[in-house]
């Protein structure tokens, strides 16, 4: 028999393939797969490459969702990167599944009191000294719980006893210098503590620059630039190290040196936000946008994919009015970085000063949904969604900001002016009441409080809440203004008038206090004295438009067509965005008999504002005194077009289109949107009774009219439309007094002379 050729691998081949098969065996056990990813990510993070680590824990929790070790370590990289919030939840889950990890109790303590939740942070404590009394970081975390409570015999004890049970961490020597320092006794003391934990270890940088501030505090500058320096040193990607080292020279007047540290900062950190909008920072609180616009050019040209230093680089050309620039570089990190939120934040901001604000709502939401945890992106969103009407949107934006932040004055602010709006005066007192809870010291609870109060008409209790907000914040122009406004309703004018002044003297840009004080002379018959509060006020407050047009009104009043031309001009010219200080131009110029002026205007309005309905529908108004019907029509339909229910064009119109006999039906349609949004307009009431009229249903037409005509006696059009409906209706004897009405109501107009040839036609 012949014997078969046998196929006989090389050694080395079976060693390979037997090595293979033991691998593919071990990838297959999920205990060993996750511990594997586990020790990788741990690597990384010895490495500091976070990122990495990062994705080897989410590994290993893909492998076992209950893997308390991966969540732990997540947690514990979140913390590194900043991310407090996803932080959190990996030391809560971790709390959860090994309860007995005390490590991730001190984590999850530690970041608890951080977030102002010192009650929480207290029962990780209790839980950690429950399962071991002897456990330094329980004691330390108790330190901190009874210092955030003003305890400071407890923090005192509790940190001494963590001392006691392990004196080898700086951190602990930190915390009872800081105690000590409040304390001129044992001042000396501090330090001598500060100097341990510095010693123990070097690369604590809050405790080198609480060393640094005591010796700064006592004379000794060198010794603290030394400390802040060897922070630096010691961990050169710390920014707060940088920052107060830069605040430290600063206090030297050294700026040079200053400058020199955040550059530095800027250029050796190029992908932390925080580094690079320190340096924008300082150029722009000491006005030097030129010099920013040059250092971040170069900065930009040197670390050319750097995102932050792009972003910051964007804040500083807005600053300098360079939106073009801007715009630009918000398009090119659109495409490049669309996930940062902070991308989105810029765009948003330069799209709403486009005015394209349903653009930017877009953008945000978006934004919102992909980053749940950014608070800032909630409060734009929540801001931009006020701005669109979207109340409810705003509403929750808010409230998400809130959970984010408890203590966020913003949110709490867009919530309070939501309920107001809404006139929700139990929502705002609630609010109110969690704002006194959670910040006593501050005013904003009381004037929420009391602003509530004085609309339920509980003026007593509005009083003492507005002066607790005057003890609180003596400085906050608000608390005068809304006493001002209970003490007008309260019939108290002097006092109220002293009140809007002393607004004034605290916010000499409250347009809104001036426009009320102003109102309150010109309701005692005293317009000269209007006018001059207001132009003394002015002379404070040269750049602000809004109380260029107030003066503007004042003048017009006063007689003074020429100078309310010129304030309305200036105005304009202050706030050329400003729709008020438009509509307070066209009044000026309309009031010389310059209607074309103001045409022009809102001409060149439209043009540099395409979205804005409402400036669409003021030019087909001024088109319309004009005689030019079909311009106005087309200006009327771009309105509507951009806001399908702007009241005053769908009225105007309908009217049109009735009067020049047009498809009646769709002049109906528009005019009960009109209606439906100014039901207590007589004008809304008029159109949509002539359109009544023009499709034969007289009794509905009547009924409008004969409303409105008892609220305006004195309107010729609404006693014409009305007679002519009580001639179809075959009521001759109100036909013929309510045309007569009309004929001399207006003489020598065309509605007279229309009213006349229909009272010819019933005689």
């Amino acid at each position: 028999m012949k014997n078969h050729a046998v196929l006989r691998l090389p050694a080395a081949v079976v060693a390979a393939s037997l090595a293979l098969g033991l691998a593919t065996g071990c990838s297959r056990d999920p205990n060993k797969q996750k511990q594997k990813y586990l020790e990788s990510g741990r690597r990384y993070v010895s490495e500091g490459k976070l990122k990495e680590a990062t994705i080897q824990f989410s590994n290993a929790l893909r492998v076992d969702h209950d893997f308390a070790d991966a969540h732990f370590e997540l947690g514990k990289v979140y913390l590194k990167q900043g991310s407090m919030m996803p932080a959190y939840s990996e030391l809560h889950r971790t709390v959860e599944l090994a309860p007995n990890n005390q490590g991730a109790r001190v984590e999850l303590g530690d970041l608890l009191l951080a977030g102002n939740a010192p009650d929480k942070a207290l029962e990780q404590a209790n839980a950690i000294l429950a399962q071991n009394p002897n456990n330094a970081d329980g004691h330390a975390l108790l330190a901190g719980v009874a210092m955030r409570k003003s305890d400071k015999a407890t923090a005192l004890a509790e940190i001494q006893k963590a001392i006691s049970l392990d004196s080898s961490r700086g951190a602990f020597h930190t915390t009872l210098g800081l105690l000590q320092a409040s304390d001129p006794s044992t001042s000396p003391q501090a330090e001598d503590q500060l100097r341990k934990a510095v010693t123990l270890d070097g690369k604590n940088v809050t405790s080198r620059i609480v060393l640094a501030s005591m010796l700064q505090k006592k004379g000794d500058v060198a010794g603290a630039l030394d400390q802040m320096n060897a922070a630096v040193s010691a961990d050169p990607k710390n920014v707060m190290a940088r920052s107060t080292l830069a605040e430290l020279y600063l206090r030297q007047n050294n700026t040079a040196q200053a400058e020199e540290t955040l550059r530095k900062a800027a250029d050796d950190l190029p992908d932390d936000n925080t580094a690079t909008e320190l340096l924008a920072n300082y150029y722009l609180r000491s006005n030097q946008v030129d010099k920013a616009d040059q250092a971040y050019t170069d900065l930009t040209s040197k670390h050319p994919k750097s995102a932050p230093l792009k972003l910051a680089y964007a804040r500083v050309l807005i600053a300098k009015k360079d939106m073009n620039k801007a715009r630009s570089i918000g398009q090119e990190l659109a495409k490049t970085d669309s996930e940062m939120p902070q991308v989105a934040l810029l765009n948003a901001l330069l799209m709403l000063n486009d005015g394209k604000i349903n653009d930017a709502f877009d953008l945000l939401q978006k934004s919102s949904k992909s980053n749940p945890d950014n608070l800032q992106v909630k409060l734009l969103l929540g801001r931009t969604a006020i701005m669109k009407g979207d109340t409810t949107t705003a509403q929750q934006a808010f409230q998400d900001a809130v959970h984010l932040n408890p203590r966020n004055a913003e949110a709490q602010q867009g919530l309070a002016q939501i309920s107001i709006s809404r006139r929700d005066y139990s929502t705002l007192s609630q609010l109110g009441d969690a704002a006194i809870a959670s910040t006593p010291q501050s005013a904003n609870g009381y004037l929420w409080r009391g602003m509530a109060e004085g609309n339920q008409k509980l003026f007593d209790k509005a009083e003492a809440d507005f002066k607790d907000a005057i003890k609180y914040e003596p400085n906050n122009a608000e608390g005068y203004f809304q006493l001002a406004q209970l003490r007008l309703i309260q019939r108290k004018t002097t006092e109220a008038q002293t009140l809007l002044d002393q607004s004034l003297d605290r916010n000499p840009n409250s347009s809104r206090a001036l426009r009320m004080l102003a109102a309150t002379y010109m309701a005692d018959k005293q317009p000269a004295k209007a006018l001059a509060r207001v132009q003394q006020q002015v002379a404070k407050s040269p750049q602000n438009g809004d109380m260029y047009s107030l003066l503007s009104q004042l003048q017009a009043a006063n007689g003074d067509a020429p100078g309310s031309v010129s304030s309305a001009e200036k105005a304009m010219q202050l706030s050329p965005n400003d729709p008020v200080a438009a509509i307070t131009y066209t009044r000026a110029v309309v009031a010389t008999g310059d209607t074309n002026k103001a045409i022009a205007k809102w001409q060149q309005w439209t043009q540099s504002h395409p979205n804005d309905a409402q400036g669409f529908t003021l030019l087909g108004t001024l088109e319309e005194t004009q005689g030019n019907r079909d311009q106005a029509s087309a200006d009327y339909k771009k309105a509507l077009a951009i806001q399908p229910e702007q009241p005053v064009a769908a009225n105007n119109l309908a009217y049109l289109m009735v009067d020049t006999g047009q498809n009646i039906d769709v002049a109906l349609s528009l005019a009960q949107v009109a209606r439906r949004a100014m039901p207590d307009s007589p004008s809304t009431a008029d159109t949509l009774a002539w359109a009544y009229y023009h499709k034969g249903n007289y009794t509905s037409a009547r009924d409008l009219l004969e409303d409105a005509v008892k609220n305006n006696p004195n309107d010729a059009a609404l006693h014409y439309h009305l007679g002519l409906t009580y001639s179809k209706l075959s009521n001759s004897s109100d036909a013929t007094m309510h045309l007569k009405k009309a004929v001399a109501l207006a003489p020598n107009s065309q509605t007279a002379k229309d009213a006349e040839k229909a009272l010819g036609q019933i005689s």
